[in-house]
């Protein structure tokens, strides 16, 4: 059986099973650190991003980001076992979170310099204390410089990936425009029942997913909330007229350490767009550190 869990005062995680390894016989737990990723071309290797987490008794203490176009860094204020807000240090930037009965984060306002950019709503599959997020809105009350997307709303699909052990399978992201149209983004992922995601400890992905979330640009928000590794996956564009306009697919070599979570894992895609008739290949390097406790 999998490692005991446990959350340090916050909610369980249900999605609890055995996988078809023994993937930690002891009680191990990893808290990812630190994760860097890098493009590789013929010029060498370059960081497109860095996000370092740091922890107290497996709750989190600080999250920064850093991009080249954005650096950010967030501490969090506690209420009850469970993050009421997370802030910069000048407190100019705020995302701030509230509860349903059952303590999970039912909506959160993204809030700069006293005006608010974002509100998200969060969905889940039963009206129970289930965490499984299935559906979140995003909706821009400001938008950001340079985007005309007014909404997001995120769907998360989930599949067994092996006996008795589910995992987020696919993701779709439906952007609604200022001007009424749509574009859609779907991603399917193929997971590694026998291997961890960075975040596979982590009691607090969902948190972790929001304050990607504060990143217009990102729409991977599955890769917070899944538990187990990628071998694979596959994106999509999808334009109003129902057209794909990109199509993407990446495979992932990975090596793990002892406790089955990724520390250096090589991303290599194929990128089609039926208005370029030449492919591009891409080749991204991941990197992760862990602070690991007994």
């Amino acid at each position: 059986m999998m490692k005991n869990w446990f959350s340090y005062g916050w909610i369980t995680l249900a999605l609890l099973a055995c996988t078809l390894n023994d993937t930690n016989p002891t009680n191990t737990v990893c808290f990812v650190t630190e994760m860097i990723r890098y493009q590789t071309d013929q010029n060498g290797q370059q960081e497109i991003s860095r996000q370092t987490l740091n922890y107290q008794n497996g709750r989190l203490l600080s999250y920064s980001d850093r991009s080249s176009d954005r650096a950010i860094s967030f501490d969090f204020k506690y209420i009850g076992g469970k993050v009421a807000s997370a802030y910069t240090p000048d407190r100019s930037t705020v995302l701030s979170l509230d509860y349903d009965e059952y303590d999970r984060v039912k909506t959160a306002s993204y809030i700069i310099n006293n005006k608010e950019q974002s509100v998200f709503s969060l969905y889940y599959d039963t009206d129970d204390r289930s965490v499984r997020l299935i559906r979140l809105v995003e909706t821009r009350v400001t938008l950001p410089t340079s985007s005309f997307i007014s909404s997001r709303i995120f769907q998360f699909s989930y599949g067994e990936i092996a006996p008795n052990t589910v995992d987020i399978v696919a993701q779709t992201v439906q952007n609604g425009y200022k001007d009424g149209s749509r574009t859609e983004e779907e991603m399917t992922f193929v997971q590694s029942a026998d291997n961890h995601s960075p975040f596979y400890d982590s009691a607090q992905t969902i948190l972790l997913a929001l304050l990607a979330l504060t990143n217009h640009t990102e729409s991977d928000a599955a890769r917070y909330l899944q538990r187990f590794d990628s071998r694979s996956h596959t994106r999509q564009i999808i334009a109003a007229n129902g057209g794909i306009t990109l199509r993407e697919t990446s495979q992932f070599t990975t090596e793990y350490d002892n406790h089955f979570n990724p520390v250096r894992s090589t991303q290599s895609s194929h990128l089609t767009a039926p208005a370029d008739s030449v492919p591009a290949d891409r080749t991204y390097q991941h990197t992760f550190q862990y602070l690991c406790e007994e």
